[in-house]
Parts: structure tokens; C-alpha cells; sequence
């Protein structure tokens, strides 16, 4: 079956998500798999071995990652690949270090054996958070059984052998110096491109002027920049601004109707697995904060669940005015957002424009949707932007 990871495109589905189903058994008949990619960050490598399905995949079964050293994958992507090595025994992590000069280890592709079959994915994203989520990329799901699984298992286990060489440790020497190399080579161009566009892109996050500048804060500085244009607003992106309901201690996880479950968040009603909404909370000095997976759920009593981190551990407040959120959607279900609270300085100014565009009837909760210039025209105090 051939995808089309598109933001802008309807039917769209992410290669994080295709992933995720082709590691979950229905029949609890799990072997082992393998992944190879090109370039990987540590934001792309968390976003996939850290998810439930993952770890539970890993918990009982090997699976063998891959990935190049020519160009992104630096110290951070190491060290994130160092971490889930050791939280998973069952994670075997190798990087592909050749000496060709005139050739680009540049393959991306994963796979299962899981309920008798082989399940393929390939395609032309990396891992990375925008290679996963926000690119434009396409891939194709291929399922292999019988004569098909074991020729692709002989193929496979020849390509390994072949290439012993250029497979090494994680601490390996030669790859330890390409990473830090990437790294530099990363912290230049983004120096470069910052100072250029400082004036001229003013809805971009960046990097702040000391990362930008500072090239020796390689090991904890680079990769958050590279994952974080995963989250940039481009072009006028769609903007949902909610009021958030009553739900006693649990108003965290905010609830809303079908309409928007399905035509804004991108769930489908009824299917809690393989779809994943991605959320970054912007902190009141506009940083994005951590990142929120959370499964696209709705439950028996057609309530449609979002959980908000930054609405943890805060009471709901008392009176007529309600938490705000506004979300806007940087690509396929995968949003940055606020929550306005009625002590905050900026919720008059958010709460006037809503009730200019969408009077409150009732004690009905207010969905608006919108798009991001003219969400900036009326409430330019946001920290978006």
C-alpha cells in the first residue's frame, strides 16, 4: 500500500504512525525486527522507541537500529541511542560508518516480523521529527509471508554480513568524530541562517542568540533546534481556540465534540491505536516546552480526549470565565498550543476576540476555528509569537 505524508493532505498519514502499527500484533506472535536510516536526532529516535508500543515490542523481542553518520545525526542523536540501549537490553544500535567518498549511505526503511508476516515499511523520511511527522514524504507498506519472508530474511542477513565493516559501536572512534563533526557543521549553517532571517521571519522559533553564537555547547544544544522545525508556523496554518470545560480534578484532559476530534485533531472516532496527536505547550517566554504524545482516544460516552500537560496540576477556576486554549496546526496531528487562564494578563485580550467572533450561547463551550493571521491581526500579545 503506498501513503503520502502530507500536512495539507486529508487522507494523510505519518511514517511515526505507519510504524506503530506495523510493530503492534494482534495474535501476540512477535519476532524480532529492524530499522536502517540515513540520518537520525535524538527528538526522531525518542519519538519512536519511546512510545508504548515500542517499549512493549522491545521489552520481549530484538530489534536492530541502523542509522548513517554523513550528514545530521551528531553528539546528541548518540547519546539519546546510548540511553535507550540501556533501557532497552533488547535494542541492538549500530551506525553505518563507510570511508566511500563519493557515495551517501541514504536508505530509510523499517520492519517487523510480527504474526507471521514481514512488515516493510519504506520510504524517503528519516528519522527525525520532521522526517516522521512534518515533511512532505511518501512510503510505501509492504507485508511479505511464506517464500517472500524468508527470501527477504536471506537477503537481509547477506546485506549484514557484507557490510560487518561498516557497522560499529555507538563509542566507536571514528563515529564518535563524525558526530561532533555534524554537530559543528549544524551549529554554523543554523548561525548563519539565524543572523540572516532574524528581521524577516518572525513567526519561525529559533534558536536563542547564545545557542546560535556558541559553537563549543555542542553536546546539549544542537539537536533541540534541529527537532524543534518540526514545530515552525509556516504559510497560514489552521488555529482551533477552545474554551475548556469542567471535568472536576481531570479537566487536564480536555474534552470535545466529534466535529473537531476528527476534522481538526485528525482522529477517527473509535480507533485508539495507531493515530497520534503531538502537542508542544508555548511557555509564557515563548519557548516550546516538552513534548505531549498522546493516542487519539474517544470513549463510549462520545466525549473526544485531549490531554493538556500545562493544564497539569492547576484547579479550574471559579466563575463564569473559562481556561482558553488556542492550538495551531503545524502538520498532520501535531499542534503547538497555549492555555490561557483568566489570571493571565493576555485572557482579556483573547477572550474580547473570541466573543467578537463567536458570542457565547448558554454554557455552551466555544470551538472557534480560525487560521493563524488573523488569530495575529487580533491577539498579537500571544507568545507564539
Amino acid at each position: 500500500m503506498f501513503y503520502i505524508q502530507d500536512g495539507r493532505f486529508s487522507y494523510s498519514l505519518t511514517t511515526h504512525e505507519a510504524i506503530l502499527t506495523a510493530a503492534t500484533s494482534t495474535h501476540n506472535n512477535v519476532d524480532y525486527g529492524a530499522g536502517v536510516f540515513a540520518f537520525a536526532t535524538s527528538g526522531g529516535a525518542s519519538l519512536v522507541f519511546e512510545d508504548p508500543i515500542l517499549s512493549n515490542f522491545l521489552s520481549n523481542n530484538p530489534f536492530t537500529l541502523i542509522v548513517g553518520i554523513d550528514d545530521i545525526t551528531n553528539t546528541n542523536t548518540l547519546g539519546k541511542l546510548r540511553e535507550l540501549s540501556d533501557l532497552y537490553p533488547n535494542l541492538e544500535v549500530k551506525v553505518f560508518c563507510h570511508s566511500d567518498s563519493g557515495s551517501l549511505f541514504h536508505p530509510k526503511f523499517i520492519w517487523f516480523k510480527v504474526d507471521g508476516e514481514i512488515r516493510l515499511i519504506t520510504g524517503s523520511g528519516n528519522l527525525t521529527e520532521k522526517g516522521l511527522r512534518r515533511n512532505r514524504e511518501a512510503f510505501t507498506i509492504n507485508y511479505l509471508t511464506h517464500n517472500g519472508l524468508r527470501a527477504f530474511e536471506d537477503y537481509w542477513n547477506v546485506w549484514i554480513s557484507e557490510n560487518n565493516d561498516n557497522l560499529r559501536d555507538l563509542d566507536d572512534e571514528e563515529v564518535v568524530r563524525k558526530a561532533a563533526r555534524n554537530a559543528t557543521r549544524f551549529i554554523r549553517t543554523r548561525r548563519i541562517e539565524t543572523e540572516l532571517d532574524a528581521d524577516e521571519d518572525e513567526n519561525t522559533f529559533t534558536e536563542t542568540e547564545n545557542q546560535s553564537q556558541n559553537t563549543e555547547q555542542i553536546p546539549s544544544e544542537i539537536l533541540e533546534t534541529e527537532d524543534y522545525e518540526a514545530w515552525t508556523i509556516e504559510d497560514n496554518p489552521e488555529v482551533l481556540v477552545a474554551e475548556i470545560p469542567n471535568s472536576g480534578d481531570r479537566w487536564k484532559q480536555a474534552n470535545f465534540n466529534r466535529s473537531v476530534f476528527e476534522s481538526f485533531f485528525g482522529g477517527i472516532a473509535g480507533l485508539n491505536v495507531e493515530r497520534r496527536i503531538l502537542l508542544r505547550h508555548v511557555g509564557t517566554t515563548g519557548n516550546l516546552e516538552e513534548l505531549e504524545v498522546r493516542p487519539t482516544v474517544s470513549v463510549r460516552s462520545q466525549n473526544y480526549r485531549v490531554e493538556l500537560n500545562a493544564a497539569g496540576g492547576l484547579d479550574y477556576p471559579e466563575g463564569d470565565n473559562r481556561p482558553i486554549g488556542i492550538f495551531i496546526k503545524v502538520a498532520t496531528r501535531s499542534f503547538i498550543y497555549s492555555l490561557v487562564m483568566p489570571e493571565d494578563v493576555i485572557y482579556n485580550e483573547v477572550l474580547s476576540y473570541l466573543n467578537n467572533y463567536q458570542p457565547r450561547v448558554g454554557n455552551r463551550m466555544r470551538r472557534y476555528l480560525t487560521d493563524v493571521d488573523e488569530l495575529r491581526e487580533n491577539c498579537p500579545s500571544l507568545n507564539f509569537w
